[in-house]
């Protein structure tokens, strides 16, 4: 077996092993969810959205910055990728946030825009 072959497996292996992990959490925070819900307190979970960073309803400063670095990072990105990469998908203000940021680094010819595909001059 190759080394790459070798890699490959590992990399299997290591992506079942995330995934048990993912699900054993996943349950535990069920049970969570089902208890609150039982004591009054109704929650649900929401996949891939987290406020642990900024609190709801501040400002995001910099956020052009953040966006610029990571196109440059990540040449050829299209919006949705862009807000998804950025833990905004599912945050309205956040992912206004970049769409803005976006409109104001093409707005002054940091960035391209081809076909919804964003990259740095």
């Amino acid at each position: 077996m190759s080394v790459l072959d070798e890699i490959r497996k590992l990399d299997e292996q290591k992506a079942k092993l995330l995934n048990a992990a993912k699900q054993e959490a996943l349950q535990a925070v069920h049970a969570a969810l089902k208890t609150l819900a039982e004591l009054g307190f109704p929650h649900s979970l929401v996949e891939g959205h987290s406020t642990a960073s900024r609190a709801p309803g501040t400002r995001r400063t910099g956020i052009r910055e953040e966006v610029l670095a990571m196109i440059q990072t990540n040449p050829g990105l299209g919006r949705a990728v862009l807000i998804a990469k950025m833990n905004a998908k599912g945050d309205k203000s956040a992912e206004q946030s970049v769409s803005n940021a976006l409109s104001a680094l093409k707005k002054a010819g940091t960035i391209t825009a081809d076909n919804g595909v964003y990259k740095a001059k």
